[in-house]
């Protein structure tokens, strides 16, 4: 490994376009992943690593199911191969601590991503012939909730190398550490959103309650009658409200404090352009029956929604952060 003496503290450009480079292709894994829960693909190979015993398997290209199935395992593999040489770079010339641990991380976290999607495939009861597939979809939720923190943890590296992070800005102000606040619980509600999003994606609890906004057709605000996948399906729709309300929150906190608004005003501006966005695909998915595209769009959508909550929270951390000097 490189010597510290070899490491720097400057602004690396091209680390910071490879890091976009990964960045978008990530967002490509999200949705090709989408995409195949959506359109009931998941089992389109009965074998993983390889598709099929092959990395070009017979008639792929001509079945849709295959088709997105495959699709999704190329460019996880492809964006497994850029985070290995983007944290090997990170090591190599980075001189910050902080920053070479998270790429560390972010590499532990994409093989566990990628063992969670082997073993949703190898569970599956179609190959271990249990009497549910219990197990598989369990694999599954977490294999989606974790690609949710790869793509974040993508950001906060990418923004981390950015010349916008590293180089200081005249005139910029500390952050009210009450936008960290709010920042740091509405990440960790919509986290927990997700996650319960994901539990009623794979196991198939999306029309436990079949109407929307309210839970009949007699405007009904509680469900009749209380089930398993009534409960997540209710608890799903609780946690947007949350959510909301939160977010309120800290765009508040943002647009009141002048250094916050300033700094992170446009962002949040597209935090609050997201949130309604999602919440109108959350409706369309009933109102269409859930159409597959919409439901992938609302999946992408809650991925931005995570992705860009976080980016306001950790950019709320900069100018505190900003040392004499940007080495640890």
């Amino acid at each position: 490994m490189t010597s510290p003496d070899q490491r720097t503290s400057l602004y690396q450009p091209a680390l910071e376009r490879f890091c976009w480079v990964a960045l978008v292709f990530a967002g490509f894994v999200l949705l090709a992943g989408g995409e195949t829960t959506s359109n009931q693909a998941g089992m389109a190979f009965q074998t993983w690593p390889l598709s099929n015993g092959s990395l070009n398997p017979a008639g792929w290209l001509s079945d849709l199911k295959m088709f997105l199935e495959h699709s999704h395992r190329l460019l996880a593999g492809t964006t497994t191969i850029l985070t290995l040489i983007a944290a090997i770079w990170v090591q190599m010339t980075e001189a910050r601590h902080w920053v070479r641990r998270i790429a560390w991380i972010l590499v532990g976290t994409i093989f566990a991503q990628a063992l969670l999607g082997g073993a949703r495939v190898l569970f599956d009861n179609t190959n271990t012939h249990a009497d549910n597939d219990n197990l598989a979809h369990s694999f599954a939720v977490c294999h989606a909730v974790v690609a949710q923190a790869t793509v974040c943890l993508w950001v906060t590296l990418t923004v981390a190398l950015s010349r916008g992070w590293m180089v200081r800005e005249v005139g910029a102000r500390l952050i009210a550490p009450s936008v960290r606040r709010w920042g740091h619980i509405a990440c960790a509600l919509i986290f927990l959103q997700i996650f319960v999003g994901a539990i009623m994606r794979q196991f198939g609890y999306s029309f436990a309650i079949p109407t929307f906004p309210f839970s009949t057709d007699k405007l009904d605000v509680l469900p009749p009658a209380w089930t398993w996948p009534v409960i997540i399906n209710f608890a799903h729709r609780t946690g947007a409200l949350l959510v909301t309300i939160t977010l309120a929150g800290l765009a508040y906190n943002v647009f009141m404090h002048e250094g916050a608004r300033r700094q992170l005003g446009s962002w949040m501006a597209l935090v609050l352009c997201a949130l309604v966005l999602q919440i109108g695909l959350g409706a369309e998915i009933i109102w269409t029956n859930k159409n597959a595209n919409v439901a992938t769009f609302h999946l992408l959508t809650g991925a931005f929604l995570l992705a860009s909550t976080w980016l306001v929270t950790f950019l709320s951390y900069r100018s505190k952060w900003w040392p004499p000097s940007l080495a640890d």
